[in-house]
């Protein structure tokens, strides 16, 4: 976000934006996220988990297993309550003890390589049942199964319950203790980081495939481990999220909506507006009242309040200064993943109006737009905080660069 004359940079210094990561004791942090779920294991007379979601297998586990976008069902792990168990993965070809493995997991066990579970069912339940017969499990809860595998699960062992598990461990996860905020908020300094070198280099000319590969970079040059998401939207309507090759010109607003996880997984969600040169009268206001709505969310963000509660209070004052408010969720929870619970939204829309608790990590992301000059301009920003006692604590670093 540049004014005449301001000149940056295209691209981070290989190694300016590089910030130290927390020193966390990960034996700690296990053994508390362990204890959560041995806790709900034992209300439920449940005795393992059966876990493919990359996140969900982070929690249980401490074993990364995300490689790619797509690899929601490449790995798979069958925990026990004490936090034991065993991993399957896509890059051996045979059951092997696992040196590089999280403490408490025994070994290894070989899934077809580079595949969607589904097309491979007869090898996954092979493997999968053994390991629950060795393990002599007897009530198994499950996170996410192809259908066809979960059906065949059920004839191979037909003396095991199988119980689905997902909306129950999303919400155990939903209050994070000390670590996992901290980790949370290392990587929302990296993200936040990012956004500002894309806003700081942006320029009349540059394409904003150009302004995402500057916040790329910066996100692994900081040690992320993994781009979650990656967007820009120039001169497109809500929900015109991807970047096409569209070029910055001189006054019109853009935003980017970026996303990382940081060391251990833990993610970060913001989005940044900004424009090069002079923006016209009427997208400065519709900023100014954008970030009155921002503000008036924030504040309504309090414990026990219901979270349907912050939606309406920044879609209302959005209203109220006559803009159209936000047409989807002005917010979510953060964690393991970039959206997880709390869902904030109209009690409408979601099954459970969740009560904001201390723990929580949540992002808030209002949106509106703007007509000018004949033209619709789409305006956006997303900050993630910790809900404490006295209210939000804001865990992105501010951008040093807010239009005026």
């Amino acid at each position: 976000m540049s004014g005449p004359g301001h000149e940056t940079a295209s691209a981070p210094v290989p190694g300016a934006s590089r910030q130290p990561w927390p020193r966390v004791d990960r034996h700690a942090l296990q053994a508390g996220r362990t204890a959560r779920l041995a806790h709900w294991m034992a209300q439920r007379d449940v005795d393992h988990l059966l876990l493919t979601g990359p996140d969900q297998i982070r929690y249980a586990t401490d074993f990364r297993a995300q490689l790619v976008s797509e690899s929601t069902d490449w790995y798979a792990a069958v925990v026990d309550a004490y936090g034991e168990g065993d991993i399957f993965v896509p890059h051996v070809d045979a059951a092997a003890p696992g040196p590089a493995l999280p403490h408490k997991m025994r070994g290894v066990f070989p899934l077809p390589s580079w595949a969607p579970a589904a097309c491979h069912p007869r090898q996954w339940v092979r493997a999968v049942a053994a390991v629950l017969r060795a393990r002599h499990a007897r009530h198994v809860a499950y996170d996410s199964l192809d259908a066809g595998i979960l059906h065949d699960l059920a004839a191979e062992l037909p003396h095991v319950r199988l119980t689905p598990c997902a909306a129950d461990l999303f919400a155990i996860r939903a209050v994070k203790d000390p670590l996992e905020i901290g980790l949370v908020e290392a990587a929302c300094r990296v993200n936040a980081a990012a956004l500002q070198a894309a806003l700081d280099g942006a320029r009349p000319g540059m394409s904003d495939h150009h302004l995402l590969a500057v916040a790329a970079a910066h996100q692994h040059d900081s040690g992320a481990e993994f781009v979650t998401h990656s967007v820009c939207n120039v001169r497109k309507g809500t929900g015109g999220w991807f970047a096409d090759g569209a070029v910055l010109q001189e006054g019109e607003p853009f935003f980017l909506d970026t996303g990382c996880h940081g060391h251990g997984g833990y993610a970060s969600d913001a989005a940044r507006t900004g424009w090069v040169g002079e923006p016209a009268p009427a997208v400065r206001r519709a900023w100014r009242s954008l970030l009155t709505a921002y503000e008036a969310g924030q504040e309504a963000a309090r414990c026990g309040v219901r979270v349907s509660r912050i939606h309406e209070a920044m879609n209302d004052c959005l209203v109220r200064q006559g803009l159209p408010p936000t047409l989807y969720g002005t917010g979510h929870g953060i964690g393991l993943r970039c959206c997880e619970l709390p869902t904030i939204h109209s009690a409408s829309l979601t099954d459970h109006d969740d009560v904001l608790r201390i723990g929580h990590v949540i992002a808030l992301e209002p949106e509106t737009a703007v007509e000018s000059d004949g033209r619709v301009h789409v305006l956006k920003v997303e900050d993630n905080f910790a809900v404490e006692e006295q209210g939000l604590r804001l865990l992105t670093t501010p951008s040093t660069r807010w239009p005026d």
